[in-house]
C-alpha cells in the first residue's frame, strides 16, 4: 500500500514515516497542502494521511478538491483532541475517518486495514488468489499453507498484485507505486530480479506460472487461478451446439475486440501516469533551480508561462500569463532601455537574445536579478512560429 503523509510537523512526520515503513508501507511526504495536491495528481496513492491544518491549502479544502475531481483515495484526517467540530466538517467534505493526536501506530494500522477492506468490499483482511494468501496483520504470505520467505520489496509487489489481481502492471507503474520519491527509481533489471525471486519461491511451493509476463506490457497474475472469472465465463458463453459457425466466429471476434480494448485502456493509463510523473519532475526541477519557461505563439499571440516563472515575478500562477506589454511593466525602470535593446528588439527581429536584468517582484516589491534568454522556433518551411525562452533567478548567486 502506498501512502501520502501530509504534515508540516517534521517530528510527527518522521515518526509516522518510520512506523509505516517498518510495516512495509511505501510512504511519500508532503509538508503543505499544495504539494500534497500536486503529488496526488501525479501519482496513484492508496491512502493519504492528512493534517487538518496545512500551509497553502488546508486539509478540509484538499478533501473537497480531491472528491470534486473524483479521486477515490482513502483519506485519514489527523486532528487535535479538541477538534470534534472540524472532524465532522472533514467527514462531510469527503474524508473516510478521523484520528485524534497523538497518533498511536496500532490504531493507525487498524484503520488502514479496515478502510482497505471496505474499498475492496472484503469482510476478511486476507488477500487471496488461488493458492496464495497474504495476511496484512502478520505481514505473512503463504502458498498452499507454506510460508514464503520474501523480503520487504517482494512483499510489496505481491501485495500490489493481490490487491488488484486482474490488473496488469508495467515496470514503470510498479516503480511509481512501490518506490518513494526519495528512492532512486528501479531499473528494469531490478524489477525482473524481484519477480524472478518471487517465482522461485512459488515454484518451491509447487506453483508454476503464477505471475505472467506480457512482453511490452508488464506483469499480471495468471487468470487460471481466478475461479470467479472462470465460472462467469462458463455462464456467459453460449452452450456448445446452439450457435452456427458464423455466429461463433462473430462471438470470437467480439471477445477479441473486447480484450484489445481493455489492453488499449490500460496502455493509455500507463502513458498518462508517466506523463504526470514527468510533469511533476519538471515542476520540482524548476522550483529547485528557480528557472521558469515561457512561450509566445506568433500566429495566435498566445503566451504560456510555467508555474515557476509566475513565482519568480511574484504573480499568482492561477492567473493568465502576462501580455508582452504587461511583461515590460515588471522590469525595473533603470533596466527598461537594456530590455528594449537586448531583448525586445532582437525578439522582434526573430533573433536569439540574452540579458541580465532587474525585475520588481509584484507581491512584495523586492528587486530581483534575472538572466533572460530565448529565441525563435521555426517550422519545416523556415517560418517563425514561436518565440520561447527561460528566466533564471540569479539573485542568490549575485549576493
Amino acid at each position: 500500500m502506498k501512502i501520502l503523509l501530509a504534515s508540516p510537523d517534521k517530528t510527527l512526520g518522521h515518526k509516522l514515516h518510520q512506523d509505516l515503513s517498518r510495516h512495509s508501507f511505501v510512504v511519500d511526504v508532503a509538508t503543505d497542502g499544495e504539494e500534497a495536491w500536486e503529488l496526488l495528481q501525479a501519482f496513484v496513492y492508496n491512502a493519504v494521511l492528512l493534517e487538518l491544518l496545512l500551509p497553502k491549502l488546508d486539509g478540509i479544502d484538499l478533501c473537497r478538491r480531491l472528491r470534486d475531481v473524483g479521486n477515490p483515495v482513502l483519506i485519514l484526517l489527523m486532528q487535535s483532541p479538541s477538534g470534534a467540530g472540524t472532524c465532522i466538517e472533514g467527514l462531510d467534505s469527503g474524508a473516510d475517518t478521523c484520528l485524534v493526536k497523538p497518533i498511536k501506530t496500532p490504531e493507525l494500522l487498524a484503520h488502514l486495514r479496515a478502510l482497505a477492506r471496505r474499498g475492496l468490499r472484503r469482510a476478511s483482511p486476507l488477500l487471496t488468489w488461488g493458492p496464495l494468501s497474504l495476511n496484512p496483520i502478520s505481514r505473512q504470505i503463504t502458498c498452499d499453507g507454506q510460508v514464503l520467505k520474501v523480503n520487504r520489496k517482494e512483499y510489496q509487489i505481491l501485495e500490489l498484485f493481490l490487491s488488484h489481481p486482474r490488473q496488469m502492471f508495467s515496470r514503470g507503474e510498479m516503480g511509481d507505486r512501490l518506490w518513494t520519491l526519495d528512492d532512486q527509481l528501479p531499473t528494469d533489471a531490478t524489477i525482473k530480479s524481484h519477480i524472478r525471486s518471487i517465482r522461485r519461491q512459488l515454484e518451491r511451493a509447487g506453483v508454476q506460472g503464477f505471475i505472467q509476463t506480457h512482453y511490452g506490457q508488464g506483469y499480471c497474475l495468471d487468470p487460471v487461478y481466478d475461479l470467479e472469472t472462470q465460472s462467469s465465463n462458463r455462464l456467459s458463453y453460449p452452450p456448445e451446439g446452439m450457435l452456427d459457425s458464423i455466429t461463433a466466429n462473430i462471438w470470437q471476434e467480439l471477445m477479441a475486440a473486447n480484450a484489445r480494448l481493455h489492453q488499449e485502456i490500460e496502455h493509455r493509463k500507463q502513458i498518462e501516469a508517466q506523463l504526470r510523473r514527468s510533469q511533476m519532475m519538471l515542476r520540482n526541477a524548476q522550483r529547485v533551480a528557480q528557472v521558469g519557461c515561457w512561450e509566445f505563439d506568433v500566429n495566435t499571440r498566445e503566451t504560456y508561462w510555467t508555474e515557476e516563472l509566475f513565482l519568480i515575478h511574484g504573480l499568482d500562477p492561477n492567473r493568465p500569463a502576462p501580455t508582452p506589454e504587461e511583461v515590460v511593466a515588471l522590469i525595473h525602470p533603470d533596466d527598461l532601455q537594456l530590455h528594449e535593446e537586448a531583448v525586445r528588439t532582437l525578439a522582434i527581429r526573430r533573433e536569439p537574445f540574452e540579458a541580465n536584468l532587474r525585475i520588481i517582484r509584484v507581491n512584495d516589491g523586492e528587486v530581483r536579478y534575472i538572466n533572460a534568454r530565448g529565441g525563435p522556433v521555426f517550422d519545416s518551411s523556415g517560418a517563425v512560429i514561436k518565440l520561447t525562452g527561460t528566466t533564471l533567478d540569479v539573485t542568490q548567486w549575485l549576493r
